[in-house]
């Protein structure tokens, strides 16, 4: 057998909540947004989880992601293996995160995969979404589709969640445009916008000094000399009267 040993209670029941409240009985017809809480909720369900798992001292071989999808599994009625070679070969073409979540779903890939795994290996509890997360097949099965999701994500660049993103994301962004963070980013280039304090003529100098530089002095005009202005715009120099 494959079962963890004091595996938290409340893991379990989280995962069989999520799976009773979002259950359909016919998988192949999957209501948008289903296939991007599919996927996002067990990547961050096995994270947790193994973040437990290793905590508790087991081995972590026993719950390595597979690499490949065992052979008898496979060799199946139920498996769909067009449906494993699209996703590992033209990942791409999902256009979005919850196209390629509802794909594995509706296809009956991940269904199939886990009541395979029951009957090949001899683990019942992979049939049983409310105990699953107890075995650790479940850990290589999952950790296999979180890959998949994340050669998607390779494929369609890093940090993207494709054509149709998460409402909350999406509206997060929507909200920083004019929220507190964007009030602060204006404050910032308003900021950067103004001379500093070097930058800045000090008041009624400035005036002054281009007054008194575009005039020869008396000294100098009784001299027969001429003064060149120190600032461009100025008036310009008179002449000697000799």
């Amino acid at each position: 057998m494959s079962t963890i040993p004091n595996f938290p209670q409340g893991l379990l029941a989280e995962h069989a909540r999520w799976h009773h409240a979002n259950h359909h009985d016919n998988p192949s017809v999957l209501p948008p947004g289903y296939g991007e809480l599919f996927l996002r909720f067990h990547r961050d369900y096995i994270r947790r989880a193994l973040q437990w798992y290793h905590q508790a001292g087991y081995d972590p071989r026993l719950v390595a992601a597979w690499q490949e999808v065992p052979e008898p599994i496979r060799r199946s009625a139920c498996y769909p293996m067009q449906a494993e070679l699209r996703i590992r070969n033209a990942p791409q073409s999902f256009a979005s995160i919850d196209e390629l979540g509802r794909f594995i779903e509706g296809s009956n890939l991940h269904g199939c995969i886990h009541q395979e795994a029951a009957r090949v290996f001899g683990e019942p509890d992979l049939n049983d979404f409310d105990v699953a997360p107890r075995n650790t097949i479940f850990y290589n099965i999952h950790g296999m589709i979180d890959n998949w999701y994340r050669q998607w994500e390779m494929a369609m660049g890093s940090g993207r969640s494709g054509g149709e993103e998460g409402t909350a994301s999406a509206g997060a962004r929507e909200g920083n445009a004019s929220g507190p963070a964007a009030s602060s980013r204006s404050r910032q280039a308003s900021v950067r916008s103004r001379p500093t304090a070097l930058q800045r003529p000090a008041a009624g100098r400035g005036s002054a000094r281009k007054k008194s530089a575009a005039r020869p002095t008396q000294q100098n005009a009784r001299r027969g000399r001429r003064t060149a202005p120190l600032l461009s715009g100025t008036a310009k120099p008179r002449k000697s009267g000799r």
